[in-house]
């Protein structure tokens, strides 16, 4: 099956002031990374809170560049890439963000969020107004609703808004940061079948980012696995499931609670 994803070298640093006069201090949130991510599936990275995870999606996505290394998705580099180009680059590859609360703005109406990247993209209004409930739709809510203020929905609800304004760029690959970490249990189910659905209906590929192990496990094709900075073990879902080879895996194994089976059905 052909990457659509691949990072190679990836590195990440920060200089942290130093106290009395002391130097800069080097902090490598990102640290050598390399990873490649198959279309049309799901590539989990797993790790502790500061492990680094979140920084790594955004330079992959270059929303704060890399220090060093490459990356390559859907056939493009975005090191390479002029500012036009790289409007097309966001059309491939997008984000969702771990607070529902926070992404959204709240004194435009759901319409006018989801409809952001159809305007980048050239859609007339009244194409725009159709797309819109179409994906509105596509997500669970209904299109009745467009013209209400994100203050008017649920957490899990604003969620699903967020995944439908992702999809109005048309993306191939999407970046899940901790998607479901600030919802109830019963919602976070809701959202998680909704991806996997969304994954097969529109053929797209997922970085799926979380602390949660059992959830990794779940969705989860591939998994790689963080601690600081570094990816430590990367492999088949199932093999590392079974045979975790580096001691960190081990430990967060052990301290999982009963795992689920690795194979996605429905929640």
């Amino acid at each position: 099956m052909d990457e659509l994803v691949r990072v190679e070298g990836l590195s990440k640093v920060h200089y942290a002031a130093g106290l009395l006069k002391r130097r800069a201090r080097v902090v490598r949130a990102v640290d050598d990374v390399s990873l490649a991510v198959r279309h049309n599936t799901i590539l989990g990275l797993v790790g502790e809170s500061g492990s680094g995870k979140s920084t790594l999606a955004r330079a992959m996505l270059y929303l704060d560049p890399p220090t060093a290394g490459s990356v390559m998705i859907d056939g493009l580099d975005p090191a390479l890439l002029s500012r036009s180009q790289m409007r097309q680059f966001r059309h491939r590859a997008q984000i969702v963000v771990q607070d529902p609360y926070a992404a959204l703005n709240p004194r435009l109406s759901i319409a006018s969020s989801v409809a952001e990247g159809l305007r980048n993209r050239g859609f007339p209004r009244r194409a725009r107004e159709r797309r819109v409930a179409e994906l509105l739709e596509m997500v669970g809510i209904a299109s009745r609703r467009a013209r209400d203020n994100p203050q008017q929905f649920s957490g899990g609800q604003r969620q699903r808004i967020i995944i439908a304004r992702a999809l109005a760029m048309d993306p191939r690959f999407l970046i899940l940061d901790e998607p479901v970490s600030s919802l109830d249990v019963s919602i976070q189910a809701q959202i998680i079948n909704l991806l996997l659905d969304l994954k097969q209906r529109l053929a797209l590929t997922y970085l799926f980012i979380s602390h949660d192990l059992n959830l990794v496990a779940y969705v989860s094709d591939a998994i790689a696995v963080m601690k600081d900075g570094r990816i430590v073990e990367m492999g088949d879902a199932a093999e590392v499931i079974a045979q975790p080879r580096d001691p960190y895996t081990q430990m967060l194994f052990d301290n999982a609670p009963r795992l689920l089976d690795v194979r996605p059905g429905r929640i």
